[in-house]
């Protein structure tokens, strides 16, 4: 934007081409800022009909007319006067009013105050006496406006907007102004990028014009919900990444619609700090957008746009809040505290009349937070409720309100210049639609669900009853174990028992035959010596047999199997069989001839 200053003799603003153009401004910068903002507002109220000097003398025009008195002339000075300053606050808990020369204080406490808005640094008129070193003011208003076409006829050629094209080619842009009835622009505010619900609201709002593309679309941050710090900028490349996605799949807008994007004041434009204007968004995280989507535009905050004939200023900031937190005078409550802000910003010719410690400015671009000369469209995109104000000057002001926050947009037809504003909220019936839906959808995952419960307890019962088959099992496996065991102790206790008794019998049985054999050795008498010794080899057999037996039967009672009974039993009766038969081999048999012969 270019920079022009007045000058008082010539009353006249001068385009300046060589000026400082440092972000770091010098100390005359700042006074500067101050000075020219004044003169701005001065030319315009001195060129009022309230106070311009009458051409034709007469005590009825003189009656009517008044002057700005400058307050180094107040000093002396007596009776009612009319002043025009910037209010500021040099000492606690008092305020002055300052011009191009002095400062003069002023006592506010009892003065009227109908119509705006009025914080520090504020740009007013005040009417009161100079008592005592005190400007007391009895009513306070702010300095009046001037209408865009009256502004213009006095700056005649010269154009502060930027660009202003000839004569014969704005007589064809307003014919194509005219003819164009289905162009239309679209202003959306807080389009967070990183929020699925408001790309689904997005993507949404593309479906609903993509039959009929817009032919601009104006998208001003924040683009995401929290500020992106400590390296966390790199996101939003992703982030417009995805929003190219989202666009080329409505080909008509891809094709055919301009989109620009202004920055909000947590968006990164390549410094921390959120200081006025607001640089563009770095190319590092929209190159990539820009080579999918080449009909875009990432412009400055605030922005200035002209569509053939009519010049567009959009100023994304949360001025509502952050001006009624400052203003010093409570504003009336006649009327909405969105026209006392349009009425500030009107008066004053400038966006943010803030101090500089409240909002910071680059010193020496606060040119560019001018309004002078009025807009045709002054879009404050703001957090605050939708709003549209059509003023007495020729400017149309209004807010789209916080896309994020409800889905509002201003959708503006510049042919006829009505706006219309609206919601991305889809139709009762789809949502009813949707609703249903998701009902349908809750029942058949509730169900699914259940269903899977249902199994799962099944497969748990089953399981459980698995265990405890198993532990039963277990259980009778140890208790039979333990009944075998004991009877197997039993078996065991039964069978040395008969053994026992078994062995008691073959006792007596060999005594019994011991008895008999010595019975029978006593009454053979053999005379031969062969005889007598087989006889005695005899008795050792029988012994070693007897011995024999004992320790055979003392070795099967330590059997622990389960067969040992039988096995014993057995090994007895054999073991017996044998003795017997050896026994009968053994003894010859009595010869009773002999023994006849022999007695």
């Amino acid at each position: 934007m270019p920079l022009f200053n007045f000058d008082s003799n010539s009353k006249q603003f001068i385009k300046c081409e060589n000026y400082d153009r440092s972000l770091h401004g010098s100390s005359n910068s700042k006074s500067d800022l101050y000075r020219k903002r004044y003169l701005k507002v001065l030319q315009r109220t001195e060129r009022n009909d309230y106070f311009a000097t009458p051409v034709l003398a007469s005590d009825k025009l003189k009656n009517e007319h008044q002057t700005i008195t400058p307050l180094s002339s107040l000093l002396g000075n007596t009776g009612r006067k009319h002043v025009l300053g910037t209010i500021s606050q040099i000492e606690e808990d008092q305020f002055y009013i300052e011009d191009l020369n002095t400062n003069v204080k002023i006592d506010i406490s009892k003065a009227s105050f109908e119509f705006g808005i009025v914080t520090i640094n504020s740009i007013i008129q005040a009417s009161g006496e100079y008592i005592d070193g005190v400007f007391i003011a009895d009513k306070i208003q702010l300095p009046p406006t001037e209408e865009r076409c009256e502004t213009l006829k006095f700056l005649q050629n010269i154009d502060m907007f930027g660009e202003r094209p000839q004569k014969k080619t704005m007589e064809q842009l307003i014919k194509y102004e005219k003819e164009k009835e289905d162009n239309s622009i679209l202003f959306l505010s807080d389009v967070w990028l990183d929020s699925e619900r408001v790309m689904e609201r997005l993507d949404y709002l593309f479906g609903g014009y993509k039959d009929c593309a817009p032919f601009a679309m104006i998208l001003m941050g924040n683009f995401t919900e929290h500020p992106l710090i400590n390296g966390t900028q790199y996101q939003l490349k992703k982030y417009f990444n995805d929003l190219a996605n989202l666009i080329q799949k409505y080909p008509n807008i891809h094709q055919f619609t301009q989109f620009i994007f202004v920055p909000g004041p947590t968006d990164p434009t390549g410094s921390l700090l959120n200081i006025l204007p607001k640089f563009p968004i770095s190319n590092v995280f929209t190159k990539e957008f820009l080579s999918v989507i080449p009909n875009s535009t990432f412009t400055t905050n605030p922005c200035r746009i002209r569509y053939c004939s009519q010049e567009i200023i959009v100023f994304r900031d949360d001025l509502t809040n952050k001006m009624r937190r400052h203003c010093i005078l409570e504003p009336s409550q006649s009327c909405d505290i969105s026209q006392h802000l349009i009425e500030l910003i009107c008066s004053n010719s400038h966006l943010c009349n803030l101090t500089l410690e409240d909002k910071p400015i680059y010193w020496n671009y606060d040119h560019a937070m001018s309004v002078y000369p009025l807009p045709d469209i002054l879009v404050i995109g703001d957090k605050s409720n939708q709003y549209e104000h059509s003023r007495a000057d020729g400017t149309y002001s209004m807010n789209p309100s916080s896309f994020s926050t409800d889905y509002s947009f201003a959708h503006y037809i510049p042919s006829c210049k009505q706006f219309y504003y609206n919601k991305a909220d889809r139709p009762s019936d789809e949502i009813e639609d949707d609703e249903e839906e998701e009902k349908e959808e809750e029942e058949e995952e509730t169900n699914q669900n259940e269903n899977e419960n249902e199994n799962e307890n099944r497969n748990e019962d089953e399981d459980e009853n698995e265990n405890e088959n198993e532990n039963e099992n277990r259980n009778g496996n140890r208790n039979g174990n333990e009944n075998e065991n004991e009877n197997g102790k039993q078996q065991i206790g039964n069978t040395q028992d008969k053994n026992k008794e078994d062995d008691e019998i073959m006792i007596d049985e060999n005594e019994k035959q011991k008895s008999n054999r010595r019975r029978n050795k006593k009454v053979i008498i053999i005379s031969k010596e062969d005889e007598l010794n087989k006889l005695e080899d005899d008795e050792e057999i029988l012994n070693s047999l007897d011995a024999q037996q004992q320790s055979e039967n003392e070795n099967t009672i330590n059997y622990d199997n389960e067969d040992g009974e039988h096995q014993n039993n057995n090994n007895i009766e054999s073991e017996v069989q044998e003795v017997e038969k050896e026994e009968e081999e053994d003894e010859d048999p009595i010869d009773n001839d002999k023994l006849d012969e022999f007695i």
